[in-house]
């Protein structure tokens, strides 16, 4: 389903970067820790204003007006915010192709920014560990050799991400070794 820049079938993604012959690697989302980490502040914003309604009902002010004003608040600033972090985070993938690295940057219904980048601008793949490496993601180092002007491109809460930069390093030799 399309409903205005977010696009909900990530089949037709696929299908619109993918051509003939070229055959799919890997397909992978961002770790959920990602979406807690970008929800942190709106739990303890929902914990302070349940708090403040708590004082409020113990001191006796007029809950009916103070209610509506809680909600209205946690309306506004906690639930828009937790809508585009779930929109950022459920969207959002990797995809590996025999030919390219196409990636899906979701961030609202208005905003998606679609990235494919062919295997020949890779210039190498890294990793790094997150949070300790106490989980099972990290941050994956994508380093072009040009394109996007020979930057690298950071990719934080990859879900085995080892194991992702592996396989795009495979795909990358394979690539280099038949052209």
């Amino acid at each position: 389903m399309r409903f205005l820049a977010l696009e909900t079938d990530i089949n037709k993604i696929k299908q619109a970067y993918c051509h003939d012959g070229e055959c799919e690697i890997l397909f992978t989302r961002y770790h959920g820790l990602s979406f807690f980490f970008a929800i942190l502040r709106e739990i303890i914003l929902t914990i302070v204003l349940f708090g403040l309604g708590i004082v409020g009902w113990f001191f006796e002010w007029p809950m009916e007006w103070l209610a509506w004003m809680l909600f209205l608040f946690w309306l506004f600033f906690v639930v828009f915010n937790v809508v585009k972090a779930y929109i950022d985070w459920m969207f959002d993938f990797i995809f590996v192709t025999t030919d390219k690295i196409i990636l899906v940057d979701q961030t609202s219904f208005f905003r998606r920014q679609i990235n494919p980048i062919h295997i020949e601008n890779i210039g190498g793949v890294s990793i790094e560990t997150q949070l300790w490496g106490l989980f099972p993601f990290g941050k994956l180092h994508i380093r072009l050799k040009e394109g996007l002007g020979g930057e690298t491109i950071i990719l934080k809460f990859v879900p085995y991400a080892g194991k992702v930069a592996s396989q795009i390093s495979d795909v990358v030799t394979r690539f280099q070794r038949e052209h």
